[in-house]
């Protein structure tokens, strides 16, 4: 019998009961699609588990798919077969969608260890603390897999920002992301802010206001956002967690706050930070941020003046600017083979 699950490592119920299995000595074995090409029903991440009682969780998207993940589920867990690492390609199962997907299936870690995982994968999913699941499948018959928190993730590494799970086929190695979906913070409720938000929600952004002045940080001025706080610029860290994976616009009344709020997010290096001002203001807020114990590196990585440069004038107009910027970076945060391609392209000339 298939139970409703929506068939991820963010599923808090697909967890819990795997955990369950393990705590009680009760093997499984696990179905996972790691990386597809074209079109499928379900992409990277998808998960189903069959238990020990013959019960199932989750789906790997159905059809064909689904029905040879079936048969290597049932292998592995009568001890038919080892785990598997394979490419189900079109041809092989006459899918009309066309495309093709990487198909893992394991057996459960010994008791103890697979219970410690999932028992940390659930805590880290209560908490919404970002952290990736990596599993190493260069030894198929003997995968291993990890739980790290993105603050021991070197911040160069894809895999401390991007939101999308990975796939390097050299190495041969999976990596999730758990944990909340990024979070884009604008700092400063004012007119542009105003603008930006709607923008920002319109195009999968989560966002997060925060501003000083109680008569602007409400509700009715952006009911597009997912969160609205007032409180002290002084004190953003010990309102708001932001994380490697978040986003972050500054853009208070006044170049002090401004200051204040980048020298709070700096620790948590954010996969964008941008500021709003001058290319005068940038020198400045530079300067003032690495005499205030930030780094160098990071101070420059800011993206101040903020915002693509289109010649933006209005509220609404800067508002695009950013939201622009933000677009492509998440873009390049993303696997190359994921990014999409350019809307319009340039001509060469002749």
């Amino acid at each position: 019998m298939m139970t409703d699950s929506s068939g991820t490592l963010r599923d808090a119920v697909l967890v819990a009961r795997l955990l369950q299995e393990a705590r009680a000595g009760r093997p499984f074995a696990l179905a996972g699609v790691l990386a597809t090409r074209g079109s499928m029903p379900r992409g990277a991440g998808a998960r189903m588990a069959l238990l020990s009682d013959g019960s199932w969780l989750g789906t790997v998207g159905g059809g064909r798919v689904e029905q040879m993940a079936m048969e290597r589920c049932r292998a592995v867990l009568e001890g038919m077969a080892p785990g598997s690492l394979e490419w189900l390609t079109h041809a092989k199962t006459g899918m009309a969608c066309g495309g093709d997907a990487l198909l893992s299936v394991r057996r459960s870690l010994e008791p103890a260890d697979e219970a410690r995982l999932l028992a940390d994968l659930l805590e880290r999913g209560r908490q919404d603390e970002p952290s990736v699941i990596d599993e190493d499948w260069s030894d198929e018959r003997r995968p291993r897999v990890s739980l790290t928190s993105v603050r021991d993730v070197d911040p160069g590494d894809l895999r401390a920002t991007t939101e999308l799970p990975l796939w390097d086929e050299a190495r041969r190695r999976y990596s999730e992301p758990i944990g909340a979906d990024p979070m884009a913070y604008v700092f400063g409720a004012g007119h542009v802010g105003q603008a930006l938000c709607p923008v920002l929600a319109g195009v999968g952004f989560r966002v997060t206001v925060f501003d000083d002045r109680a008569e602007l940080a409400t509700t009715e001025l952006f009911p597009r956002a997912e969160r609205v706080v007032c409180g002290d610029f002084g004190h953003v860290s010990e309102l708001v967690h932001v994380t490697r994976r978040d986003y972050v616009v500054v853009m208070t009344h006044g170049h002090v706050a401004d200051l204040e709020v980048l020298r709070q997010v700096a620790p948590a290096q954010p996969a964008y930070v941008g500021c709003i001002g001058s290319r005068g203001k940038a020198a400045f807020v530079r300067r003032t941020l690495v005499e205030r114990g930030v780094s160098d590196v990071w101070a420059q990585a800011v993206h101040l003046p903020v915002g693509e440069d289109i010649l933006a004038v209005t509220p609404a107009e800067i508002a695009i600017s950013i939201a622009a910027e933000m677009i492509r970076c998440r873009a390049e945060l993303r696997p190359r083979e994921l990014r999409p391609h350019a809307a319009h392209v340039r001509k060469e000339e002749p």
